[in-house]
């Protein structure tokens, strides 16, 4: 009796169909983009520097929430906005709450003396990066008006996600550009790398 039941239960489990991950938007948006560039998960893997499997698995649905890095790297290779990016990124993850009651007279106050010495470090970081000049240069670079890259300097206006994204987007390939033998932008990388996360002298060597 006992071995019936058991090879009952091993007929069972042969049977069973795996449950796998539903796709996510943002690994939709990947592999369609891929595929209409015509690219196989490993060749773009070996151009961007980024495993198959691992691609596989953002494509799939298996990793729900790649590194914001990598997946930069993977989109501006791809040529895909980062509209688009921002978009399938709230479709996965949700709405995002509004930021809520402004803050009063006394804590804009604390927010406006943080932020006289630029209240988005990263783009100060890509003043030195890319020899900006001027708003002017920064705006032409961005895609955007001189008015509003001095307004994000001054911390008058938000930076959108999106103007973020390309924003860090081209400091990622100007750090690769860099970390080829470039040594006299190290320097000036230094503050932008720290933003992202990233080590420029530790690739060096390593």
């Amino acid at each position: 009796m006992r071995k019936i039941l058991y090879r009952q239960w091993i007929d069972c489990l042969k049977n069973t169909t795996p449950m796998t991950p539903p796709q996510t938007a943002l690994g939709r948006l990947l592999q369609e983009r891929r595929e209409t560039a015509g690219y196989s998960r490993a060749r773009i893997g070996e151009l961007v520097g980024i495993k198959s499997g691992t691609i596989e698995g953002w494509e799939l649905g298996r990793v729900a929430k790649p590194p914001i890095h990598d997946v930069l790297r993977l989109s501006h290779f791809l040529r895909i906005p980062a509209d688009e990016i921002q978009q399938a990124v709230f479709e996965d993850a949700g709405a995002v709450p509004s930021a809520g009651e402004p803050p009063d007279q006394k804590e804009r106050k604390k927010v406006g003396r943080r932020r006289r010495a630029g209240a988005v470090p990263l783009l100060e970081a890509a003043f030195r990066l890319f020899g900006w000049s001027n708003e002017d240069d920064a705006a032409d670079a961005l895609g955007t008006t001189a008015e509003r890259v001095r307004r994000w300097r001054t911390g008058a206006e938000q930076m959108a996600f999106a103007d973020y994204l390309t924003l860090t987007s081209m400091i990622g390939v100007a750090a690769a550009e860099a970390m080829k033998g470039d040594e006299a932008r190290i320097a000036d990388l230094s503050a932008a790398a720290e933003e992202l996360g990233i080590s420029p002298l530790a690739s060096r060597t390593g």
